[in-house]
This record gives C-alpha cells, structure tokens and sequence, in this order.
C-alpha cells in the first residue's frame, strides 16, 4: 500500500496586533504547525498595517508560511468582523430580487473589485506567501432561497445579465438565475486569483461543506476549476453545520455517525475535485464551539482527513474559540491542546 505523506497542518489566528503578545503565541504555532493563516479584516487595512507587517514578519522568521484571509471584508468573505467598505459605498450593497438592500457588497461592482486588490497588494507588501479567500458567497439564506428570493439583481447586476442573456433578470430564482450567479462568484474570483498570482502570490480557496443542494455541487466544481487556485477545501464543522453530522446521508456511506467519517466523507470531496488537477486539498478542522468533553472528537477527525490524504490541514481556531462569542467552547484551553496533539501526532508520523 502507498504510504500517503501527512499534510500540512495549519491554524487561523485573529484578535491580536499586540508583538510581545503574538510573539508568545506564534512559538506556540511554530511547535505544531507549518503555516498560520492571519485574519486580516478592514480595520487592519485602515489602522493596524504596521502591526499587520511586524506580526507576518515574525511569522516567517519562526518558519511559518504566512497566509492571509480577507476576514470579513465587504460581508462577501467569511469572518465576524464588521465591513467599512459598506459604509462608504452604499450604493455598492447586494440587492434581493424582491427589492431589500442586503450588507454585502456586490462582486461585479468594480469598486469592490479594486478595494479587493488593494487589500492583496497591502498583505502582499506585509509579507504574505499565500492569499486564503475565505468562504466567498452572494448573499444567502435557506429560507429565501426556497421562497424563490435571491441576490444579486442590483443596476450592475441586471445590466450584466441583460448581455449575457438577452432580457430582464427574474422575479423568482430560475435556472438562469443561478447560472448568471455562478457567473459572477465565479468571474470575481478568477480575476482576483489571476492578479494575486500576477503578485508571486498562491490562492488558496475554502468553501462551504455543504451536502444534498445540487447547486452548491455545481459551485464546489466551477470554484475548484479556477486555473490559478493552487489550493482548494471545505470546512467540515461537524458541531457547527447545516448539516448535522449525525443524520447527514452518503449513498456512498450511509448515515455519517461520528465526526471522523463526516470529516472523511468532506476530504474525498475535495479530493474528488483536486486530485486529478494537481491542486493542494485542505480541510479545516473545528477547534471551536465544543461543549465540555467532546474534545475528544478533534483527534480521530485530524487522522479521517489525514489518512484520506489531504495535503493541508488546518484549524479554526488557534485559542480554541476563546476570544469569540459566535465560536466560543466551554473549555477552549483544552480545545486548543487537543488540537495541538493531534497536530503534533501527525507529524511525527512525518
């Protein structure tokens, strides 16, 4: 049997733009990881760049690979952190197709396009190796979404729509809605990919595990696809999920029981759309929102991924959802030093 090499193991890390302080904790990184992926949201952009730039460079000289994940901004990416681009731009909001303004700028909005770039080039000049586009999405919400409702259909939004495909864009979700969506998340993060390559920089692309909504699948295939991702993976959150890890159905592999098989069952997903295209796979590991002995869980869920053989691995969050009330354990302590061995296990297997 082919021995599969162990992956990278990584960890976010957000909260913090004190040195000593992050000094302290980035020993605690280099001791069990390879590369830290830094939250960079919009406050750091207009106030914290000489932090931002001494903590990547700190970073790197305890051998970290220096990621960065565009936290938050304009409510398109992932991450609990508030969007000064929305204030300024209010006329760059998402809009509903029954007419509501949503907080989420609009991705064929050139003016979020540029802030974007401006943002890679500022973590770029800061030292960054790797660009982490964190859970990109139009806005979404399950209930609109099966009443029919759906973004975006700002004057952007329709004039592009208009081009593509010759008339006025739908009052209710149709086919053709959810093609011209695809388009557009697809198109903003190919061009976005393209100038962070065009920077010496690698893309790294995390999406949603999601299961049973067959559009969802059609996104995963058109966003792995992108020419210059270098990385692709999904964050299966098995306390933290749509889909409750415990009734979850595979064809494949019936009910997903424990938290190993419902983190395996995601790795051969990504691995479905990476292994063939010789992209990086990545899967992100809870370490997070865990009530009072299920730490347990983080060990066999690290080995699942593992030993289905993604290439990178890595955990949301370094503190073990301490600092956030929307991510917080009941003992994030523990949280954090169960991830740690089960980081540590699978490089010794190195």
């Amino acid at each position: 049997m082919k021995k599969i090499a162990p992956p990278r193991t990584g960890v976010s890390y957000f909260g913090n733009r004190f040195l000593p302080h992050a000094l302290r904790d980035l020993d605690v990184v280099a001791d069990c990881c390879d590369y830290v992926v830094h939250a960079v949201n919009e406050t750091d952009f207009y106030f914290h760049k000489a932090a931002t730039e001494k903590i990547f460079s700190a970073s790197r000289r305890k051998g970290l690979e220096v990621w960065a994940d565009p936290w938050g901004l304009g409510g398109v990416f992932g991450g609990e952190a508030l969007s000064k681009f929305l204030l300024d731009h209010p006329d760059d909001w998402q809009v509903l197709s029954d007419g509501r303004r949503v907080p989420a700028a609009c991705p064929n909005r050139d003016s979020f396009k540029n802030f974007v770039r401006e943002w890679v080039t500022l973590v770029r000049d800061s030292g960054a190796e790797v660009i982490f586009w964190d859970e990109p999405h139009i806005y979404f919400h399950w209930n609109k979404e099966w009443e029919g409702t759906y973004a975006c259909v700002c004057p952007a939004c329709r004039d592009l729509y208009r081009q593509r495909f010759g008339g006025d864009m739908p009052a209710q979700l149709d086919d053709s809605a959810r093609e011209f969506r695809r388009r557009t998340l697809s198109s903003f993060l190919d061009d976005l990919t393209r100038f962070a390559a065009h920077q010496r920089l690698k893309n790294a692309l995390c999406l949603y595990a999601f299961e049973g909504y067959a559009e969802y699948d059609r996104i995963w295939k058109q966003l792995a696809a992108l020419p210059k991702l270098d990385v692709f993976g999904c964050d299966p959150y098995w306390r933290w999920s749509p889909f409750p890890w415990k009734t979850l159905l595979s064809k494949k592999a019936g009910p997903l029981r424990t938290p190993a098989a419902y983190v395996k069952y995601f790795s051969e997903k990504v691995l479905a759309e990476t292994r063939d295209a010789g992209k990086g796979s990545q899967i992100w590991l809870q370490a997070m929102r865990f009530p009072r002995g299920a730490e347990k869980e983080i060990l066999p869920a690290a080995q699942a991924a593992a030993e289905a053989g993604v290439t990178h691995l890595a955990a949301w969050s370094y503190d073990g959802g301490a600092l956030l009330d929307t991510v917080l354990s009941e003992n994030p302590e523990r949280v954090w030093k169960e991830t740690a061995r089960a980081f540590r296990h699978l490089k010794g297997a190195r």
